[in-house]
Protein backbone atom coordinates (compact mmCIF):
# COMPACT_ATOMS: atom_id res chain seq x y z
CA UNK A 1 0.00 0.00 0.00
CA UNK A 2 1.83 3.26 -0.95
CA UNK A 3 0.50 6.93 -1.84
CA UNK A 4 -3.25 8.36 -0.43
CA UNK A 5 -4.00 4.99 0.39
CA UNK A 6 -1.31 4.75 3.11
CA UNK A 7 -1.77 8.23 4.13
CA UNK A 8 -5.37 7.66 4.66
CA UNK A 9 -4.52 4.73 6.85
CA UNK A 10 -1.79 6.31 9.03
CA UNK A 11 -4.57 9.05 9.69
CA UNK A 12 -7.45 6.74 10.46
CA UNK A 13 -5.22 4.62 12.76
CA UNK A 14 -4.48 8.06 14.73
CA UNK A 15 -7.59 8.63 15.14
CA UNK A 16 -8.73 4.96 16.52
CA UNK A 17 -9.52 3.54 13.81
CA UNK A 18 -8.66 -0.18 13.09
CA UNK A 19 -7.76 -0.62 9.78
CA UNK A 20 -6.60 -3.31 7.58
CA UNK A 21 -4.50 -3.32 4.75
CA UNK A 22 -6.05 -4.61 1.32
CA UNK A 23 -4.52 -5.44 -2.28
CA UNK A 24 -3.00 -2.02 -3.87
CA UNK A 25 -4.75 1.26 -2.56
CA UNK A 26 -7.60 -0.72 -0.75
CA UNK A 27 -8.16 -0.31 2.71
CA UNK A 28 -11.19 -1.75 5.39
CA UNK A 29 -11.47 0.22 8.41
CA UNK A 30 -13.77 -0.41 11.74
CA UNK A 31 -14.32 3.14 12.82
CA UNK A 32 -15.66 4.76 16.20
CA UNK A 33 -18.88 6.16 15.88
CA UNK A 34 -17.70 9.64 16.54
CA UNK A 35 -15.31 9.17 14.06
CA UNK A 36 -17.72 8.00 11.67
CA UNK A 37 -20.21 10.47 11.90
CA UNK A 38 -17.37 13.43 11.28
CA UNK A 39 -16.60 11.17 7.87
CA UNK A 40 -20.83 10.40 7.28
CA UNK A 41 -20.09 7.37 6.87
CA UNK A 42 -20.54 3.50 8.37
CA UNK A 43 -18.64 1.98 10.89
CA UNK A 44 -17.16 -0.24 8.95
CA UNK A 45 -15.92 1.73 5.92
CA UNK A 46 -14.12 0.08 3.00
CA UNK A 47 -12.43 2.36 0.42
CA UNK A 48 -10.69 1.72 -2.69
CA UNK A 49 -8.69 4.46 -4.42
CA UNK A 50 -6.88 2.29 -6.93
CA UNK A 51 -7.39 2.43 -10.88
CA UNK A 52 -10.61 0.73 -12.50
CA UNK A 53 -14.34 0.27 -12.24
CA UNK A 54 -15.77 0.66 -8.50
CA UNK A 55 -12.83 3.46 -7.28
CA UNK A 56 -13.66 6.03 -4.35
CA UNK A 57 -13.05 9.53 -5.20
CA UNK A 58 -10.01 10.71 -4.09
CA UNK A 59 -10.97 14.21 -4.10
CA UNK A 60 -14.15 13.67 -2.43
CA UNK A 61 -12.27 11.96 0.19
CA UNK A 62 -9.39 14.17 0.84
CA UNK A 63 -12.18 16.46 1.75
CA UNK A 64 -13.74 14.39 4.63
CA UNK A 65 -10.39 13.25 5.93
CA UNK A 66 -9.72 17.43 6.39
CA UNK A 67 -12.08 17.47 9.05
CA UNK A 68 -10.04 14.99 11.17
CA UNK A 69 -6.67 16.97 10.68
CA UNK A 70 -5.82 20.19 12.69
CA UNK A 71 -6.15 23.77 11.26
CA UNK A 72 -2.39 24.98 11.11
CA UNK A 73 0.25 21.92 10.42
CA UNK A 74 2.11 20.38 12.69
CA UNK A 75 5.63 20.06 13.63
CA UNK A 76 6.41 16.29 15.07
CA UNK A 77 9.39 15.26 16.73
CA UNK A 78 10.75 11.32 16.23
CA UNK A 79 13.21 9.39 16.95
CA UNK A 80 14.76 5.73 16.39
CA UNK A 81 13.21 2.89 18.76
CA UNK A 82 17.00 1.50 18.44
CA UNK A 83 20.30 2.88 17.53
CA UNK A 84 22.46 1.03 15.09
CA UNK A 85 26.19 0.38 14.44
CA UNK A 86 25.95 0.71 10.82
CA UNK A 87 28.33 -1.39 8.46
CA UNK A 88 31.46 0.72 7.22
CA UNK A 89 31.38 1.91 3.51
CA UNK A 90 34.02 2.36 1.26
CA UNK A 91 34.47 6.73 0.66
CA UNK A 92 36.76 6.63 -2.21
CA UNK A 93 34.35 4.05 -4.03
CA UNK A 94 31.06 5.76 -3.20
CA UNK A 95 32.05 9.29 -4.01
CA UNK A 96 33.56 7.90 -7.38
CA UNK A 97 30.18 5.97 -8.11
CA UNK A 98 27.94 8.66 -6.69
CA UNK A 99 29.17 12.22 -6.13
CA UNK A 100 29.57 12.91 -10.04
CA UNK A 101 31.83 15.84 -9.70
CA UNK A 102 31.90 17.45 -13.37
CA UNK A 103 34.62 20.23 -13.02
CA UNK A 104 36.73 19.92 -9.60
CA UNK A 105 38.60 16.59 -8.13
CA UNK A 106 38.29 15.56 -4.50
CA UNK A 107 41.04 14.38 -2.00
CA UNK A 108 41.65 12.53 1.17
CA UNK A 109 38.06 10.89 1.76
CA UNK A 110 37.83 10.07 5.67
CA UNK A 111 34.32 7.77 6.44
CA UNK A 112 33.05 7.19 9.98
CA UNK A 113 29.35 6.81 11.60
CA UNK A 114 27.28 9.87 12.24
CA UNK A 115 23.90 11.21 12.95
CA UNK A 116 22.01 13.34 10.49
CA UNK A 117 18.92 14.95 11.27
CA UNK A 118 15.98 15.01 8.63
CA UNK A 119 12.63 17.06 8.14
CA UNK A 120 10.01 15.47 5.93
CA UNK A 121 7.61 17.99 4.81
CA UNK A 122 4.14 16.87 3.39
CA UNK A 123 2.68 19.50 1.17
CA UNK A 124 -0.98 19.35 -0.33
CA UNK A 125 -1.71 20.26 -3.80
CA UNK A 126 -4.59 20.91 -5.90
CA UNK A 127 -3.68 20.64 -9.78
CA UNK A 128 -6.84 22.52 -11.68
CA UNK A 129 -7.57 22.47 -15.23
CA UNK A 130 -10.96 21.63 -16.45
CA UNK A 131 -10.59 18.59 -14.19
CA UNK A 132 -9.02 18.81 -10.09
CA UNK A 133 -6.68 16.63 -9.41
CA UNK A 134 -5.20 16.81 -5.44
CA UNK A 135 -2.92 14.84 -3.77
CA UNK A 136 0.08 14.89 -1.18
CA UNK A 137 3.81 15.60 -2.41
CA UNK A 138 6.84 14.42 0.32
CA UNK A 139 10.13 15.82 0.46
CA UNK A 140 13.12 15.31 2.52
CA UNK A 141 16.17 17.66 3.54
CA UNK A 142 18.78 16.46 5.98
CA UNK A 143 19.37 19.27 7.40
CA UNK A 144 23.29 18.67 8.83
CA UNK A 145 24.90 18.38 5.21
CA UNK A 146 22.63 20.58 3.25
CA UNK A 147 21.21 17.46 1.21
CA UNK A 148 18.33 16.37 -0.53
CA UNK A 149 16.74 12.71 -0.35
CA UNK A 150 15.36 11.80 -3.75
CA UNK A 151 12.93 8.92 -2.05
CA UNK A 152 11.59 10.79 0.37
CA UNK A 153 8.59 8.40 0.34
CA UNK A 154 10.83 5.29 0.97
CA UNK A 155 12.48 7.43 3.94
CA UNK A 156 9.40 7.60 5.68
CA UNK A 157 8.05 4.18 5.20
CA UNK A 158 11.29 3.23 7.12
CA UNK A 159 10.44 5.94 9.99
CA UNK A 160 7.02 4.38 10.28
CA UNK A 161 8.45 1.05 11.01
CA UNK A 162 11.48 2.07 13.09
CA UNK A 163 10.78 4.73 14.95
CA UNK A 164 8.49 6.44 17.66
CA UNK A 165 7.18 9.85 18.62
CA UNK A 166 9.45 12.23 20.93
CA UNK A 167 7.46 13.78 23.17
CA UNK A 168 8.11 16.85 25.06
CA UNK A 169 10.65 18.04 22.01
CA UNK A 170 10.93 21.50 21.19
CA UNK A 171 8.92 21.87 18.12
CA UNK A 172 9.53 25.86 17.67
CA UNK A 173 12.48 24.60 15.24
CA UNK A 174 14.18 27.86 13.88
CA UNK A 175 15.87 25.16 11.57
CA UNK A 176 12.54 25.03 9.55
CA UNK A 177 12.96 28.09 8.24
CA UNK A 178 15.84 27.76 6.48
CA UNK A 179 14.98 24.16 5.10
CA UNK A 180 11.29 25.27 4.74
CA UNK A 181 12.33 26.85 0.83
CA UNK A 182 14.26 24.22 -0.45
CA UNK A 183 11.73 21.78 0.44
CA UNK A 184 9.00 23.84 -1.22
CA UNK A 185 10.93 24.00 -4.78
CA UNK A 186 11.48 20.51 -5.16
CA UNK A 187 7.26 19.97 -4.11
CA UNK A 188 7.03 22.05 -6.77
CA UNK A 189 9.17 20.26 -9.34
CA UNK A 190 7.85 16.82 -8.38
CA UNK A 191 3.88 18.51 -8.37
CA UNK A 192 5.22 20.02 -11.83
CA UNK A 193 5.90 16.86 -12.90
CA UNK A 194 3.07 14.93 -11.91
CA UNK A 195 0.94 17.24 -13.61
CA UNK A 196 2.17 17.07 -16.99
CA UNK A 197 -0.35 14.58 -18.08
CA UNK A 198 -2.69 16.73 -16.84
CA UNK A 199 -1.39 19.25 -18.81
CA UNK A 200 -0.97 17.27 -21.83
CA UNK A 201 -4.39 16.10 -21.81
CA UNK A 202 -5.95 19.88 -21.48
CA UNK A 203 -3.70 20.98 -24.24
CA UNK A 204 -5.16 17.86 -26.34
CA UNK A 205 -8.65 19.00 -25.69
CA UNK A 206 -8.11 22.67 -26.04
CA UNK A 207 -6.58 22.09 -29.53
CA UNK A 208 -9.81 19.97 -30.19
CA UNK A 209 -12.18 22.38 -29.45
CA UNK A 210 -10.21 25.60 -30.59
CA UNK A 211 -10.32 24.06 -33.99
CA UNK A 212 -14.27 23.29 -33.85
CA UNK A 213 -14.82 27.07 -32.56
CA UNK A 214 -12.35 28.40 -35.67
CA UNK A 215 -14.16 25.90 -38.33
CA UNK A 216 -17.36 27.31 -37.08
CA UNK A 217 -16.59 31.02 -37.51
CA UNK A 218 -14.90 30.69 -40.48
CA UNK A 219 -17.76 28.80 -41.98
CA UNK A 220 -19.98 32.00 -40.85
CA UNK A 221 -17.59 34.58 -42.27
CA UNK A 222 -17.58 32.39 -45.37
CA UNK A 223 -21.01 32.96 -45.65
CA UNK A 224 -20.83 37.13 -44.86
CA UNK A 225 -18.15 37.58 -47.43
CA UNK A 226 -20.82 35.88 -49.96
CA UNK A 227 -23.31 38.23 -48.93
CA UNK A 228 -20.87 41.46 -49.22
CA UNK A 229 -20.31 39.77 -53.03
CA UNK A 230 -24.42 39.65 -53.70
CA UNK A 231 -24.49 42.88 -52.20
CA UNK A 232 -21.68 44.94 -54.27
CA UNK A 233 -23.66 47.80 -55.38
CA UNK A 234 -25.34 49.00 -51.87
CA UNK A 235 -23.02 50.65 -49.65
CA UNK A 236 -25.71 50.26 -46.96
CA UNK A 237 -25.88 46.74 -46.98
CA UNK A 238 -22.29 45.92 -47.69
CA UNK A 239 -21.37 47.96 -44.16
CA UNK A 240 -24.03 46.36 -42.50
CA UNK A 241 -22.49 42.94 -43.44
CA UNK A 242 -18.90 43.89 -42.79
CA UNK A 243 -19.96 45.63 -39.31
CA UNK A 244 -21.51 41.76 -38.34
CA UNK A 245 -18.22 40.05 -39.50
CA UNK A 246 -15.87 42.91 -37.33
CA UNK A 247 -18.50 41.54 -34.68
CA UNK A 248 -18.30 37.68 -35.45
CA UNK A 249 -14.40 38.06 -35.05
CA UNK A 250 -14.91 39.50 -31.65
CA UNK A 251 -17.46 36.83 -30.59
CA UNK A 252 -14.54 33.88 -31.97
CA UNK A 253 -11.67 36.10 -30.23
CA UNK A 254 -13.59 36.09 -26.91
CA UNK A 255 -14.71 32.08 -27.42
CA UNK A 256 -11.00 31.26 -27.84
CA UNK A 257 -10.00 33.22 -24.88
CA UNK A 258 -12.40 31.48 -22.43
CA UNK A 259 -11.41 27.92 -23.63
CA UNK A 260 -7.79 29.19 -22.84
CA UNK A 261 -8.95 29.70 -19.19
CA UNK A 262 -10.86 26.82 -19.44
CA UNK A 263 -7.93 24.54 -19.91
CA UNK A 264 -5.32 26.40 -18.24
CA UNK A 265 -3.22 24.63 -15.53
CA UNK A 266 -3.42 25.72 -11.89
CA UNK A 267 -1.32 24.66 -9.78
CA UNK A 268 -1.89 25.45 -5.52
CA UNK A 269 1.00 23.82 -3.28
CA UNK A 270 -0.12 24.50 0.34
CA UNK A 271 2.52 24.10 3.14
CA UNK A 272 1.54 20.75 5.77
CA UNK A 273 2.85 18.82 8.56
CA UNK A 274 6.74 18.20 9.10
CA UNK A 275 8.00 15.15 10.88
CA UNK A 276 11.73 15.77 12.06
CA UNK A 277 13.70 13.09 13.37
CA UNK A 278 17.50 12.17 13.83
CA UNK A 279 18.64 8.83 11.89
CA UNK A 280 22.34 7.22 11.91
CA UNK A 281 24.31 7.71 8.57
CA UNK A 282 27.83 6.99 7.20
CA UNK A 283 29.58 10.42 7.07
CA UNK A 284 32.04 11.08 4.75
CA UNK A 285 34.49 13.95 4.61
CA UNK A 286 36.86 14.93 1.96
CA UNK A 287 38.58 18.33 0.15
CA UNK A 288 36.85 19.28 -3.07
CA UNK A 289 39.57 21.20 -5.36
CA UNK A 290 38.38 23.15 -8.00
CA UNK A 291 41.80 24.72 -9.31
CA UNK A 292 43.28 27.40 -6.95
CA UNK A 293 40.10 26.73 -4.86
CA UNK A 294 38.94 24.08 -2.03
CA UNK A 295 36.45 23.37 0.51
CA UNK A 296 36.38 20.43 3.38
CA UNK A 297 33.07 19.18 2.69
CA UNK A 298 30.64 16.65 4.62
CA UNK A 299 28.38 13.96 2.72
CA UNK A 300 26.07 11.46 3.92
CA UNK A 301 25.53 7.56 2.75
CA UNK A 302 22.08 7.17 4.09
CA UNK A 303 21.23 3.16 4.63
CA UNK A 304 17.99 3.03 4.75
CA UNK A 305 17.89 3.97 0.83
CA UNK A 306 21.70 2.88 0.63
CA UNK A 307 22.61 6.00 -1.92
CA UNK A 308 24.61 9.02 -1.48
CA UNK A 309 22.42 12.03 -0.69
CA UNK A 310 23.04 14.79 -3.00
CA UNK A 311 23.73 17.98 -2.02
CA UNK A 312 21.58 21.15 -2.55
CA UNK A 313 22.80 23.75 -5.22
CA UNK A 314 24.19 26.77 -3.35
CA UNK A 315 22.27 29.04 -6.29
CA UNK A 316 19.15 27.89 -6.76
CA UNK A 317 18.61 24.83 -3.70
CA UNK A 318 17.88 22.90 -5.91
CA UNK A 319 19.63 19.26 -6.20
CA UNK A 320 22.99 19.60 -7.24
CA UNK A 321 23.47 16.21 -9.50
CA UNK A 322 25.67 16.26 -11.10
CA UNK A 323 27.79 18.69 -9.27
CA UNK A 324 29.69 21.31 -10.13
CA UNK A 325 32.20 23.80 -8.15
CA UNK A 326 32.58 27.44 -9.13
CA UNK A 327 36.06 28.84 -10.07
CA UNK A 328 35.87 31.66 -7.13
CA UNK A 329 34.67 29.49 -3.94
CA UNK A 330 34.08 26.23 -5.32
CA UNK A 331 30.14 26.52 -4.57
CA UNK A 332 28.18 23.74 -4.72
CA UNK A 333 26.02 24.50 -8.43
CA UNK A 334 23.61 22.56 -10.36
CA UNK A 335 24.14 22.32 -14.28
CA UNK A 336 22.14 25.67 -14.47
CA UNK A 337 23.92 27.43 -11.93
CA UNK A 338 26.94 27.69 -13.47
CA UNK A 339 25.55 27.67 -17.38
CA UNK A 340 27.15 30.80 -19.89
CA UNK A 341 25.59 34.11 -19.28
CA UNK A 342 22.36 34.61 -21.53
CA UNK A 343 23.50 37.61 -22.49
CA UNK A 344 27.16 37.55 -23.13
CA UNK A 345 28.43 33.70 -23.35
CA UNK A 346 30.29 33.63 -19.72
CA UNK A 347 30.04 31.80 -17.32
CA UNK A 348 29.49 32.82 -13.59
CA UNK A 349 28.32 31.55 -10.65
CA UNK A 350 24.83 31.99 -9.16
CA UNK A 351 25.79 31.61 -5.41
CA UNK A 352 28.70 34.63 -6.00
CA UNK A 353 25.69 36.87 -7.71
CA UNK A 354 22.78 36.86 -9.09
CA UNK A 355 23.68 38.16 -12.44
CA UNK A 356 26.34 38.49 -14.92
CA UNK A 357 28.72 41.16 -14.33
CA UNK A 358 28.83 41.95 -18.26
CA UNK A 359 26.58 45.83 -19.06
CA UNK A 360 23.68 43.60 -19.84
CA UNK A 361 22.97 41.76 -16.74
CA UNK A 362 22.34 38.81 -17.93
CA UNK A 363 21.49 35.29 -15.75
Amino acid sequence: MDGFASWAKDLLVSRGALVEDESGEALGAMLPSALAKSLEAQEWLSLNFGAGPGRDDATEWLERFGRLLPAAPLVTSARSRRSSILRAVNAASVLDRELVIQNGIYRSPEERQGIARYYIFQFPYTVESDETSQGLCIACINASVNSVVMQPDALLRHVREEAEEETGADCQDPEIARVFPVALGLARLEVHRMATGIEMNANRRLARDSERIHSYYSDLLRQIGKRVTRHKGEPAAVAKEQSRAAATELDRTAKLKDLERKYALKIRIEPGDVLRISLPVREIEARLIRRKFERQARFHWNPVLGALESPWCEGCKGRAHPLFLCDDRAHFLCRDCQSPCTACGRQFCRACRPTCKCAAGGR
